[in-house]
């Protein structure tokens, strides 16, 4: 098998799993609206604000480990940055995927290179099915309805099989999300790519082949192969999809 055809296999593969994943968090969601209510396992929460306190009261005691997914709506709630800064100091691990829009609102990039300075791990995931908040394995807050501005209801899951489900889902976006981590050393010495090194980078981060790649660059297939396997290189990844990433995220794109 060609160099070229294992790449656009693992492209396929991780399409898969991103639908696999959407799919599973979907189910989950329907079946924690016909069963919320049961005594001990679930517990829907209505309102922004009340979502917001929920969300904040779970982090708060925390002692080995928060999960978690980023992308808007928010719910309202007091800082939960600051009391992540707070809980990294006391030594509870924090992962987090952002979907890719989170990042493109200008504070949240900022802040969350200052988490990672503290101790958070980071991934970049586009898109992310859903929002989702994982503490110690024990018990999670799931979106149930949204509006554009904010998280109207969520539901609180509990030891069971659907949190291990949702554990599950977390598992397989965290797998095939691109890092948010230091900037590759051509990144920090300055070394930023070429008009033409933009391009290819665009279209990599838009889902393009080689092939599409060469034919819109003036390229033959070998040469874009070449230059998109130069540019992941450099970029310190490992995938098409996470040079796209981070490309957005130093800014390049």
């Amino acid at each position: 098998m060609s160099e070229q055809a294992g790449s656009a296999g693992q492209t396929r593969q991780t399409r898969r799993e991103q639908d696999g994943a959407r799919q599973a968090v979907a189910s989950v969601a329907r079946a924690a609206r016909a069963q919320a209510g049961e005594d001990g396992v679930l517990q829907v929460v209505q309102g922004a604000k009340r979502v917001g306190r929920v969300a904040y009261k779970l982090q708060r005691n925390a002692s080995a480990m928060v999960r978690g997914v980023v992308k808007p709506p928010y719910a309202a709630t007091d800082s939960l940055d600051s009391l992540e800064y707070l809980k990294l100091s006391e030594g509870v691990g924090y992962r987090v995927l952002y979907d890719r829009s989170a990042l493109a609102r200008p504070p949240q990039l900022d802040i969350t290179s200052r988490l990672v300075s503290f101790g958070e791990q980071a991934r970049v995931v586009h898109p992310a099915p859903t929002k989702l908040l994982v503490v110690d394995d024990e018990v999670a807050l799931l979106p149930l309805t949204t509006s554009e501005q904010s998280v109207d209801s969520a539901v609180v899951i509990r030891s069971s099989a659907m949190l291990s489900a949702v554990l599950r889902i977390f598992d397989d976006l965290w797998r095939f999300a691109a890092p948010f981590g230091p900037a590759s050393e051509a990144a920090r010495s300055g070394d930023h790519p070429s008009e033409e090194e933009r391009w290819i980078l665009s279209l990599l981060a838009s889902g393009a082949t080689d092939d599409s790649i060469g034919r819109l660059m003036g390229f033959s297939s070998r040469t874009a192969h070449r230059r998109v396997r130069e540019l992941i290189a450099r970029l310190g990844v490992e995938t098409r999809f996470q040079a796209g990433m981070q490309a957005v995220k130093l800014g390049w794109l």
